[in-house]
């Protein structure tokens, strides 16, 4: 499973990086303004990023419309075709942009996917990944693990090379059970992130080989 941060501060996506288990940074316009950056300031933002070591850095179109899509598209691979999946949403328009903008080799993360159509038509346009929000699933009462789930088996079956990007996690738990069932990617908080490495169970005996080292002195 690859790990992402998911922010736009520089200062959390640096911490978040320097752990050595982040694969990459996930981005969206909330937290580009919860970071107080503006829209002309994220190429400067993005080339920090990949200095950084971000293997992929996924930033969203700010447009609704397909061909506006398509030009924020094209802006933002600019900063690095290599490094930079472009998210746009599962909308029709979004569809359609995705359609294009894989045609000539860019990869889409189709972002706020929250049925198991949307995901067939995600390969079918050509996405990279689709991006699914668990937290906001379950806030309007569906079992999420459960959808999810069905996505991935749905996949399965179609042998299809789109890829869930899970979204909006809320524990360390969740990681392990959207692991489970075989997704392949997931973007958390630094807080989240954080948690994963920890284990009471890791501390007592690592205070215990600490305690017969000293005795070895």
């Amino acid at each position: 499973m690859n790990i992402f941060i998911d922010s736009a501060d520089i200062q959390t996506i640096e911490q978040a990086l320097k752990s050595g288990y982040v694969y990459g940074v996930t981005t969206n316009p909330t937290l580009l303004q919860r970071a107080s950056v503006h829209s002309q300031e994220v190429p400067s933002l993005a080339k920090q990023i990949i200095e950084l070591g971000a293997n992929e850095l996924h930033l969203q179109v700010y447009s609704e419309d397909t061909s506006q899509m398509c030009q924020d598209a094209a802006r933002l691979v600019e900063i690095d075709l290599k490094r930079v999946v472009v998210k746009i949403p599962a909308t029709p328009a979004g569809f359609a942009a995705t359609t294009q903008l894989a045609s000539h080799g860019v990869r889409v993360t189709l972002t706020a996917v929250y049925t198991v159509a949307q995901a067939i038509l995600a390969q079918s346009v050509g996405a990279r990944y689709i991006a699914v929000y668990l937290g906001r699933m379950r806030d309007d009462g569906l079992d999420a693990l459960a959808l999810v789930g069905q996505m991935q088996r749905t996949l399965n079956a179609q042998r299809a090379s789109v890829e869930i990007l899970a979204a909006s996690v809320r524990s360390a738990a969740e990681v392990e059970a959207v692991a489970e069932l075989q997704v392949a990617a997931v973007t958390l908080p630094l807080a989240i992130l954080q948690q994963l490495p920890e284990s009471p169970g890791t501390m007592a005996a690592v205070e215990a080989f600490t305690d017969a080292s000293k005795s070895l002195q």
